[in-house]
C-alpha cells in the first residue's frame, strides 16, 4: 500500500471555524519559499532592511501575528520586500470555543450489567 492511498493533503482547504475562532491574526504568503525566504522576512520584520530577492528554497510559510505591534512590523516587511500576504485567519480578538467549560474531557463513568 502506498501512502497516498491512505494520506489526503487537502492543501487548497480552509480552516475550521474553531481554529479561526481560537486563532490570533495570520497570515500565509505563498510567493515566497519556507526557508531562505522566510529567513530574509524575518530579517526584514526584525530590522527593516532590504535583503537579496533570490532563494533557493519554494514553500508556503506563515507568520501568525499577535498584537498591533507586530503587525506594523509585518505590514514594513512586506513593503520593504515588496510581497503581500494572503490573510488566513481574519484580524480580531481571540474567542473562546463553544464548547470551552461545557464538556468534560473526562469520559463519564460506563456501568456494565451489574451495576458496577
Amino acid at each position: 500500500m502506498r501512502a497516498n492511498e491512505f494520506i489526503n493533503e487537502a492543501k487548497s482547504k480552509e480552516l475550521r471555524q474553531a481554529v479561526k475562532d481560537a486563532s490570533p491574526y495570520a497570515k500565509r504568503y505563498d510567493a515566497i519559499g519556507t526557508y531562505y525566504d522566510m529567513y530574509r522576512l524575518g530579517l526584514a520584520i526584525a530590522g527593516g532592511k532590504d535583503t537579496p530577492q533570490e532563494g533557493p528554497a519554494r514553500d508556503n510559510p506563515t507568520v501568525w501575528i499577535r498584537n498591533n505591534a507586530e503587525d506594523e512590523k509585518v505590514r514594513a516587511a512586506e513593503k520593504v520586500l515588496g510581497i503581500k500576504g494572503t490573510v488566513v485567519v481574519p484580524k480580531g480578538d481571540s474567542q473562546e470555543l463553544a464548547d470551552t467549560n461545557a464538556v468534560s474531557t473526562v469520559a463519564k463513568t460506563k456501568r456494565n450489567k451489574y451495576g458496577i
